[in-house]
């Protein structure tokens, strides 16, 4: 506990010290450290993201090294993977083209899963990653998504991995790097001297930016801040775009933190922090963005076990987000620019579920936690109102008699029984029943009870069961719970639209 209120001191110290930093002594500071900072427009901006990268780089330093996050990690790893002969990191090679990847990409790193959303120009579209990869590794191809971004045509790829691979898969790739960053850099230099020798003494015309693979405004500004580069050919500039790209990606989440000195000093990227609650919302925002994203059947509701897609509610706004990760954040937006606050929440969350239901059954993992609920009966563990007032009682309440009165109330019971199916399905109702409960409290009090969105890791596309609960008790509140295609890669968007917002 002392580490702990010793760490938040230190990180309340940096927030006031680099608060009273000129924007020039933050980007001095920045410098010494050696931190790329990415192009961007407006001085506000750029001051908060230079205050952003100094904290992580200082809470990166506090870890010591990142040694610990590797046998950490390791550990979490072979407790993941119990039954398993040998211990199975993410393919590398896929890894490393994902990070290579000379296009704009955002990242969201969570407790439990790392995603990433890659913008490929839409005349490489067919350039795939493969569908799985190393033990967790996997790309939704069922996801991508058509972007128009600036006049040109891009496909989002979709991919994620378990978040407790990344030091190990980091690692390697640090052990497969033959090209030190200074070497790399010496490298480029050199041809660009050759290409000086070969190019003609006059500047010829600027290059076309329409036929570059990257942002058309990010080259349009190295182009604009280094006229004297016009000597070189085309390609060097698409070359020097793509390498920052590939330097800097943006990041929410705890991981962008916690993982920031490990990218950096091992692979030499750094990754830019994104808000996790505000990439969540950008995230949404991006999606609901008709004039860039081709959104039709992206949003859907649950009747009677069935998806059934939907057109975006109209008016929009106000209207709730309720994230269910690990825990819960209900959050009010307000408008299309990302106004938005948080109105309240829970930790009683997906981690919540997983936590009890590794420790009261076999389950091992989210999957297995998931597969023992779908043939379990929650009224075996459950306390309902008719279990305490009987039928008619509960109709003199005017409370229907299959209520839950108290989650895990037989429980108490001597001589009550239920198998471990039975309880997974009880766990699961009670962290859905908290938050339709909570959410529908809010919407009611700000008047969007009709626009509720649920989205966040916790209701990926393989817990089915959650959605359907959460659809069914809503409507049951007299209310409608929206959900998204890719809500647990909501993150990851808010992140990519952040790389584009910097460098457009």
């Amino acid at each position: 506990m002392g580490q702990i209120q010793a760490s938040a001191a230190a990180e309340s110290a940096d927030s006031d010290l680099y608060a009273s930093y000129s924007t020039l002594d933050l980007q001095r500071r920045a410098a010494e450290f050696g931190l790329k900072v990415p192009r961007l427009k407006g001085q506000a901006h750029k001051r908060e993201m230079l205050i952003a990268m100094l904290r992580a780089h200082d809470a990166g330093k506090r870890s010591a090294t990142y040694r610990p996050l590797l046998q950490q990690d390791l550990q979490l790893q072979r407790d993941s993977e119990k039954g398993s002969e040998t211990p199975s990191f993410c393919d590398e090679s896929v890894v490393q083209e994902m990070l290579d990847a000379p296009w704009l990409k955002g990242m969201d790193i969570g407790g439990t899963l790392v995603k990433m959303v890659i913008a490929l120009p839409a005349e490489a579209a067919s350039r795939r990653f493969p569908a799985t990869f190393g033990a967790t590794g996997r790309t939704r191809n069922d996801l991508d998504l058509k972007l128009e971004l600036g006049g040109k045509n891009y496909v989002l790829c979709f991919a994620s991995g378990a978040t407790c691979q990344i030091a190990a898969a980091v690692s390697s790739l640090h052990g497969m790097s033959t090209s030190p960053r200074s070497e790399r850099a010496e490298s480029r230099e050199v041809v660009c001297k050759e290409q000086l020798c070969k190019e003609p003494a006059s500047p010829g015309p600027r290059p076309c930016l329409s036929t570059l693979s990257t942002s058309d405004s990010f080259l349009e500004e190295a182009l604009e801040d280094q006229p004297t580069r016009s000597l070189v050919s085309s390609s060097s500039f698409e070359r020097d775009a793509q390498a920052e790209i590939r330097r800097n990606i943006f990041t929410s989440g705890g991981g962008a933190h916690k993982y920031a000195s490990l990218f950096r000093d091992s692979l030499q990227i750094e990754l830019v922090p994104v808000k996790e609650l505000t990439a969540v919302v950008d995230g949404l925002l991006f999606l609901a963005d008709g004039s860039k994203i081709t959104r039709q059947g992206l949003l859907y509701e649950v009747k009677d076990g069935v998806d059934v897609a939907l057109p975006w509610p109209q008016p929009s706004f106000p209207f709730l987000v309720v994230n269910i990760g690990s825990g819960v954040s209900i959050l009010r937006v307000n408008s299309a620019e990302g106004d938005y606050e948080r109105v309240g929440g829970t930790a009683c969350g997906g981690a919540t579920f997983l936590g009890l239901t590794r420790a009261l059954t076999s389950a091992n993992n989210f999957e297995e936690a998931l597969a023992l609920a779908e043939g379990g009966d929650a009224s075996k563990c459950d306390l309902l109102v008719r279990d305490i007032y009987g039928e008619e009682g509960s109709s003199s309440l005017g409370l229907p008699g299959r209520l839950t009165a108290a989650n895990c109330g037989r429980l108490c019971e001597d001589n009550q029984s239920s198998d471990e199916q039975d309880l997974a399905r009880a766990l699961l109702q009670m962290v859905t029943q908290q938050c339709v409960l909570l959410s529908s409290a809010y919407a009611r009090q700000l008047d969007c009870i009709d626009r509720v969105f649920f989205a966040g890791g916790f209701l990926e596309e393989g817990n089915h069961l959650a959605r359907q609960v959460i659809a069914s008790n809503f409507r049951n509140l007299g209310g409608r719970a929206y959900f998204l295609r890719h809500c647990d890669f909501l993150g990851a968007l808010g992140s990519l639209r952040s790389c584009i917002s910097a460098t457009s």
